[in-house]
């Protein structure tokens, strides 16, 4: 499937009560290991501490993310030093905008209300 394919719909399939139930646990097991993002061309990079842990949560959100936004493809990143783990989202237009505003604003304003910088 290409990144490009205009005739995947960009829409989440959750109702909002299931979004505010995942937000939470999303919040949970990401916003203590969240270092920041760039966009990329066709969606967002995502970056979070090196650790173990990271990245077993971002093995975890991804899992979760296919059953409700199936219209993305999801690469999670480990390069040595092991530093960061980066999870870089991308689909058709539309896509960075939806994780951007979903996504990394609410961890970039979790993160700076428990007192970190993203």
């Amino acid at each position: 499937m290409s990144q490009n394919d205009s005739a995947r719909e960009v829409a989440c399939t959750l109702t909002e009560e299931q979004e505010a139930d995942r937000s939470e646990e999303v919040q949970e097991l990401l916003i203590s290991h969240y270092l920041g993002y760039q966009d990329s061309e066709d969606g967002v990079e995502i970056r979070f501490e090196g650790t173990d842990e990271s990245l077993r949560a971002l093995a975890q959100f991804t899992a979760d993310e296919l059953q409700c936004c199936s219209f993305a493809e999801y690469t999670i990143t480990v390069s040595p030093p092991y530093e960061e783990t980066v999870l870089t989202v991308t689909g058709p237009e539309g896509t960075r905008q939806m994780f951007r505003e979903g996504f990394v604003e609410k961890l970039g304003e979790e993160s700076a209300s428990v007192g970190r910088s993203a």
